[in-house]
């Protein structure tokens, strides 16, 4: 049973059952739901739920809020419903063509690179042995570590044919079997035993030839097969998906366990060989074409081309592709430019970070660089472009300028890659595992420290505080801009405690919502930010304000200070007006109070904290007035991402 059944059961129940469901689908943080009747929806069963943010209606959907583990939920309810449909108007609302495309790559061709970055590395090792002497190609240590080094690329299309099964909602054991058929032992050698019947688009990139056929329909099969490529599988599977949707809804429930299975094999399988293989072959064949000639006009500039991009490709999620190029040409050849041109490109992010890290005397922008230099290392370089090299874009360029050099270096000694990997990890993929040739490695090495003393040395020289326009102390990722909606300031001045340490236990259990205890040095409440007073109780011990961002802030003095007189708070401000950050909105003796045995310990509390995702409180011990004091992290932020 699903850590998340008894969730997608009760989600199921109230929003009218699964026959009252149309479609579903999710985006980051909710799920999208478009129903029959939306009159048999019950919002505060749902809602009342505790594993449940909040719920709302947008766009004729209901919108049921549940947080980053959404996909987990959303993946139950299909599985009880049997409801796989996704809406077009959905799919539209992405973006255009090349965004989806990107984005289908994305969530097919990622979930692997896990395992091809280990088996590369498993092959770079197995390349070193060979070239050292240690182990010799017909020892059964070399041939154990080749099998490990090479399973995931061979076997390829059958693990596309899970993740993208998976991107495209359909059986993802169907989708295996889909892609073992194109990878089924022999089947190339069989395919293509004996003389030609004949050829099609003969003399030209695209010509294929012709050796057997399926009912007097010519079957067109590549003479290495489709091991280790990409493009047919999910072209198969795109397809499969169609079909399986079509046949869940027109067979009976008590046949479609092994009837929709049967029909979706073997007619996908059937189309998969006669007419998307021969698709994707002159696709490959076409973009191969359009490299080579590339190559052939000027291969510098090709290449400085393709590093020059990979970079910024990165920001708008669009590299995929242009790696799957890379995947394309290394499936076809054994090796690949592509990928050993883009390899210099992490090393520079390191450089960068390194430079920043070492320069910079904000301890805020360190705990950003330092993590960020360590993702880089093993090529995730996000963090590096959304914290440190994108905010100040010279920094970025230098990023691009650095991978340029490395990249140039590699393709003018013509060093490719020769298995999949990336990073620190990635140096041993440039040794030959056919010759055990090391002066790929040497090169590799040349162009990465190239790379990464051009942008640290541009870096270093140029960096100057500040240089983002704003104090160094602010800078935050652009994810965490992306995530974060607001920033609560202090409004007072005194030791922080947690809520749960309250004496006053409507707070400590956050009855109230999330926040934090702030133990007074100083008689004086100040705005937090720019907004209004929605509530100011008449003794002033307790204030309700709203920020123009729509954050609700309750302050809370004291423990039963509700039973003291009027005058022993001074009110600054009225209900109803409008404030700005940093004016005093209530002082008070603390004095007075202490000797009349009142506890001030004061609850800072964010009363709509459910709206957000999260609430992140300082780390800081101790606060002054407007040091930050908590973080919201918004959903309909989080939801754009």
């Amino acid at each position: 049973m699903s850590k998340y059944t008894n969730l997608a059961s009760f989600i199921i129940q109230e929003v009218g059952g699964a026959e009252n469901i149309v479609s579903i689908t999710h985006c980051m943080t909710r799920l999208r739901i478009k129903l029959k009747d939306n009159n048999k929806v019950n919002k505060e069963q749902l809602e009342s739920n505790n594993e449940i943010i909040s719920t709302q209606e947008a766009e004729g959907k209901l919108q049921v809020i549940i947080g980053t583990h959404v996909g987990d939920v959303y993946e139950e309810i299909i599985r009880q419903t049997g409801n796989h449909d996704l809406e077009e108007e959905e799919v539209e609302e992405k973006g255009s063509l090349i965004n989806r495309f990107a984005a289908t790559i994305t969530k097919i061709v990622v979930p692997t690179l896990g395992v091809l970055g280990a088996c590369g590395i498993i092959a770079g090792l197995n390349s070193v042995l060979l070239a050292t002497g240690v182990i010799t190609q017909d020892s059964g240590t070399y041939l154990l570590l080749n099998a490990m080094g090479n399973a995931c690329l061979t076997f390829f299309p059958v693990i596309l044919g899970y993740t993208s099964a998976v991107a495209f909602g359909m059986n993802p054991f169907t989708g295996m079997i889909l892609g073992a058929i194109l990878i089924f032992p022999g089947i190339a050698d069989s395919m293509n035993d004996g003389q030609p019947l004949f050829s099609i688009f003969a003399q030209t990139p695209f010509e294929m030839a012709v050796h057997k056929t399926f009912f007097n329909i010519p079957i067109v099969f590549p003479a290495m097969g489709y091991t280790s490529t990409l493009i047919p599988i999910m072209l198969v599977n795109l397809a499969a998906a169609k079909l399986e949707k079509f046949l869940n809804k027109i067979m009976p429930a008590v046949t479609r366990q092994f009837m929709v299975p049967f029909i979706t094999i073997l007619i996908a399988g059937v189309l998969g060989v006669l007419l998307i293989g021969p698709l994707s072959m002159i696709l490959q064949n076409g973009l191969q074409a359009i490299l080579t000639w590339l190559i052939s006009v000027s291969e510098i500039l090709a290449f400085a081309i393709i590093t020059l991009i990979y970079q910024p490709l990165v920001i708008f999620g669009l590299h995929w592709p242009l790696i799957t190029l890379g995947l394309m040409e290394f499936a076809a050849g054994g090796s690949s430019l592509i990928i050993a041109a883009i390899f210099p490109a992490s090393f520079t992010h390191m450089a960068s970070c390194l430079a920043v890290f070492l320069k910079t005397r904000s301890t805020k922008m360190k705990n950003i660089a330092l993590p960020a230099f360590l993702s880089a290392c093993f090529c995730i370089i996000e963090p590096s472009i959304y914290g440190v090299t994108l905010p100040v874009k010279k920094r970025f360029a230098y990023c691009m300028a650095g991978g340029l050099v490395g990249g140039s270096i590699l393709i003018l000694a013509h060093s490719p890659m020769y298995s999949v990997s990336m990073g620190v990890t990635g140096f041993m993929s440039f040794i030959s595992p056919v010759t055990g040739d090391f002066m790929g490695l040497v090169w590799c090495v040349i162009a990465c420290i190239a790379a990464m003393a051009v942008t640290f040395s541009l870096t270093w020289f140029t960096y100057r505080p500040g240089e983002d326009g704003r104090n160094e102390d602010d800078v935050l990722t652009v994810a965490d801009k992306a995530n974060q909606s607001e920033i609560i300031a202090s409004p007072m001045k005194g030791k922080v405690q947690a809520l749960s340490s309250m004496k006053d236990v409507a707070f400590s259990k956050e009855g109230m919502g999330k926040g934090v205890c702030i133990l007074p040095e100083e008689g004086k409440i100040v705005s937090p930010f720019d907004g209004t007073i929605e509530v100011l109780y008449p003794t002033g011990h307790a204030i309700g304000l709203k920020s123009n961002q729509g954050a609700q802030l309750l302050i809370h003095v004291g423990m039963d200070t509700y039973k003291l007189k009027e005058g022993l708070f001074k009110k600054h401000k009225e209900q109803g007006m409008k404030i700005k950050k940093g004016e005093t909105l209530i002082s008070f003796d603390m004095s007075t109070l202490q000797k009349m045995e009142y506890c001030l310990e004061t609850a800072v509390i964010l009363s709509n904290s459910n709206q957000y995702l999260d609430v992140i409180q300082t780390n800081n011990s101790q606060v002054n007035y407007l040091d930050e004091l908590m973080t919201t992290i918004d959903l309909k932020q989080v939801d754009k991402g």
